[in-house]
């Protein structure tokens, strides 16, 4: 008995202390934190993109904090941030205050989660919103990408925003580099624009059509396929005139058959008997004729 409890406590010190050094060694490369106000729905559309380190052992147990009003929307892991996935993920969610914590058990490094923050207010044209972000791990860099909404104007933040452009998806968009965040270390922002509508920008999105040609993956191209087109339907044809010969054939001797029954028949008819005088054609056993009453003549005579 007392060597059974020896090896549990033992066991109990060995992996303890390795599972919180594990824990200890979760870190995130990279994170870019898209903010796209007033997009599908009157509120803040808040998607990161996050990038665990390289040394991270799976799986891990990633913890976020976000706003306790926000409403998730989705939680996608992966190998890589184009190759995520919202299927058979395992999470947990638990208010903490002002914040829901969201436990993630993640299988890859790439991690997606997106949620609509009502926290956006409207003060007549003036839309304004306050981002913040604290996390229990160090982050290396840290990205903050705001997108435009349409017929807005004085689009503003408290970060320093650099231009990115105009996206194909013809809105214009900004970014800041926050650079390195320490585990603990608050980061908060402000963002504000001026809007005179309540159109959301998915409603003014111009649906772009796709370029298809003979490059294009999974198209199948007809001239590669166009001789066996081609001797399919010789092939066919040949079958179908050797299926035509072969019916009239059957037909032609058909018909042959029936002719001895139609030879019967016309001798049959030259057995008959007429009268001589008026030509009336005579039943069997009459001796006159039923018309002038002649005597019939039978062949024989």
């Amino acid at each position: 008995m007392r060597k059974w409890l020896l090896v549990f406590v033992m066991g109990v010190l060995f992996v303890f202390p390795s599972f919180a050094f594990a824990q200890e060694k979760v870190a995130i490369q990279s994170i870019d934190v898209s903010l796209w106000p007033e997009y599908d729905k009157a509120e803040m559309l808040v998607i990161n993109y996050i990038m665990l380190s390289g040394d991270t052992v799976f799986p891990a147990q990633f913890d976020m904090r976000i706003s306790a009003d926000a409403v998730l929307n989705t939680i996608a892991v992966g190998e890589s941030g184009d190759k995520v996935t919202d299927q058979n993920i395992k999470y947990t969610t638990k208010k903490d205050g002002e914040w829901l914590v969201i436990s993630i058990t993640a299988t890859g490094p790439a991690i997606q989660v997106e949620y609509y923050d009502p926290n956006l207010k409207k003060d007549g044209n003036l839309r304004s919103y306050s981002y913040r972000w604290l996390s229990d791990y160090d982050v290396t860099g840290f990205m903050a990408v705001f997108q435009q909404p349409f017929d807005s104007a004085e689009f503003k933040s408290s970060l320093t925003l650099q231009d990115d452009g105009v996206h194909p998806d013809k809105m214009q968009y900004y970014f800041s580099d926050v650079g390195a965040v320490p585990a603990g270390k608050e980061v908060a922002f402000n963002v504000s624009y001026q809007k005179s509508t309540d159109a959301l920008s998915v409603s003014r999105l111009e649906i772009q059509p796709v370029d298809v040609n003979e490059t294009t993956p999974g198209r199948v191209s007809l001239d590669n396929y166009l001789p066996y087109i081609f001797g399919g339907l010789g092939v066919l044809l040949i079958v179908g005139g050797l299926v035509y010969y072969w019916q009239s054939g059957r037909s032609g001797s058909k018909k042959s058959r029936r002719r001895p029954r139609v030879r019967s028949d016309h001798e049959e008819t030259e057995s008959d008997v007429y009268c001589a005088q008026c030509g009336t054609r005579a039943r069997n056993g009459d001796r006159f004729c039923r018309t002038c009453g002649s005597r019939i003549r039978q062949k024989e005579e």
